[in-house]
């Protein structure tokens, strides 16, 4: 069964690769598919977790050696958990009204 999965695996990366040729766009997307299953199932431990990008993934890359066991780093993903002494958690939140963000066609 682990070998017919990674056949399967293959299967679509070979896919992206040599037909496609949009392997790095593809993986990128499959990176964010499992990071959304990361942020449900922590918030469903009552974890907290906040994605990130824009971080120097240069320098992540570096100080894991991930380029030595040919992975790269894409973004970063924090997990904790809030203090109940956080008084920015109680400040009312600034948001667009709903007609601002949404518009029908």
């Amino acid at each position: 069964f682990k070998d017919q999965m990674h056949g399967g695996r293959m299967l679509f990366a070979d896919i992206h690769k040599y037909d496609l040729k949009d392997l790095p766009h593809w993986m990128e997307k499959q990176v964010y598919l499992n990071m959304g299953s990361l942020l449900l199932g922590v918030a469903a431990l009552g974890i907290d977790a906040c994605p990130m990008e824009g971080v120097d993934v240069k320098a992540l890359d570096e100080e894991f050696g991930l380029r030595e066991k040919g992975y790269t780093a894409l973004a970063v993903v924090s997990l904790g958990y809030r203090k109940d002494t956080d008084f920015n958690a109680k400040l009312p939140k600034s948001r667009f009204s709903e007609e601002t963000i949404i518009t029908k066609l």
